[in-house]
């Protein structure tokens, strides 16, 4: 509750001192003609999955003007999201507090001038001001994707934006810019030594070689509408051990979701009567590279809409997406990958206002396991 307080308070004062910044000066929209010499900024502060779906933008510039210098900037915590992306020359992150903003407005200055400078998708003010600071006439920007868009020389209306997926929200910022990608499919390139020290990692764990099957059991604190409880998630690892016996199940999520993997696991004792469940539980214990090669070496994933249901995609691992019906498919599953995924999407009750008139418990696990077995004994499967 103080953090929330503290960030409402901050971005108070950043409108406040930027709305009389932008009185004095207003932005006016510049022509932007881009080409393989340009230099275009490209903020992208949200989520692993927000981050993830704005890695096509980068696809598409680079695709359309070779040899054009693309910099991002990312929480800091993201770093690693824009690291695996070998189309991002630079990279630049982004804190809270006034000396960290000054720090970085010193650096994204030094490194100019930019030629464009792109918002995507982002929660905090402190991007929007740093553009403004730099060449508001240059900015472009969805106005539903960020705050303040009246520092932005370039806003791009959406008004179909809750029927419209995420990948294609973003594109229509490169279709403003004359640019375009044939295959708009989200980026993060696991390097083969992070696969390497993976796979030493992981004996150690318990677990050898055989087909992966990775359960992403929970996401973040926020948004904890979209979790599958504990009790289905224990009934789908019954079914699986029960049907598919060359399966080696792992439990994956962070440390905040400790206690659902410990509730999920007395559950499985329960229903199986096995005091030890042949079930490896990595809850809590790989970092975002070390989970992403680990997706990329499984066979198949199991995940609610979370950060690491993106990361799957970029990876390539084949996903059954289990996807609440207040953020539904259409917006957030998977796009432009054929038919290697599966989603099992709860439906939408009548009279529907809130998350909280629909529970995922609805989604039963013989439905999941259903369409688990599509993709894990599809004779395609990379793996």
């Amino acid at each position: 509750m103080k953090i929330r307080f503290l960030n409402g308070l901050h971005a108070r004062v950043y409108e406040a001192i930027f709305r009389r910044l932008a009185q004095r000066r207003p932005p006016h929209a510049e022509p932007i003609h881009l080409g393989p010499s340009s230099r275009v900024l490209l903020f992208t502060c949200a989520g692993i999955g927000d981050t993830l779906t704005d890695s096509v933008v980068f696809k598409a510039l680079a695709e359309t003007f070779p040899g054009i210098h693309l910099a991002g900037v990312v929480h800091k915590r993201r770093r690693a999201l824009l690291e695996h992306n070998p189309l991002v020359r630079e990279i630049f992150t982004i804190e809270k507090g006034p000396f960290a903003f000054l720090r970085l407005h010193r650096q994204l200055k030094a490194a100019g001038p930019w030629d464009a400078i792109i918002h995507l998708r982002g929660n905090d003010p402190e991007p929007r001001c740093q553009s403004f600071l730099l060449n508001p006439d240059v900015t472009v920007s969805i106005p539903s994707m960020t705050q303040l868009s009246w520092l932005c020389g370039h806003n791009l209306p959406q008004p179909d934006w809750s029927d419209t997926h995420g990948v294609l929200q973003t594109l229509r910022i490169t279709d403003y810019l004359s640019a375009k990608t044939a295959a708009p499919t989200l980026i993060y390139e696991v390097k083969p030594q992070e696969s390497a020290a993976l796979e030493a990692k992981l004996p150690a764990l318990g677990i050898g070689s055989g087909s992966r099957l990775v359960f992403q059991i929970g996401g973040g604190r926020r948004a904890s509408w979209r979790d599958w409880p504990t009790q289905r998630w224990a009934e789908l690892v019954a079914l699986a051990l029960s049907e598919l016996g060359d399966a080696r199940i792992i439990l994956l999520s962070g440390r905040d979701n400790l206690d659902r993997s410990h509730d999920l696991l007395e559950k499985l004792r329960q229903l199986t009567g096995q005091p030890n469940p042949p079930v490896h539980n990595l809850v809590g214990q790989l970092n975002l590279t070390e989970s992403a090669a680990l997706l990329a070496s499984s066979r198949a994933v199991v995940s609610t809409d979370t950060g690491i249901m993106h990361l799957s995609f970029a990876v390539g691992a084949r996903v059954v997406a289990l996807i609440h019906c207040n953020n539904p498919s259409h917006r957030v599953g998977p796009y432009g990958y054929g038919d290697r995924h599966r989603v099992v999407q709860l439906s939408r009750p009548e009279n529907y206002r809130s998350p909280a008139d629909a529970d995922m418990a609805m989604i039963t696990a013989e439905t999941v396991l259903t369409n688990l077995k599509e993709i894990w004994l599809d004779k395609n499967n990379k793996l």
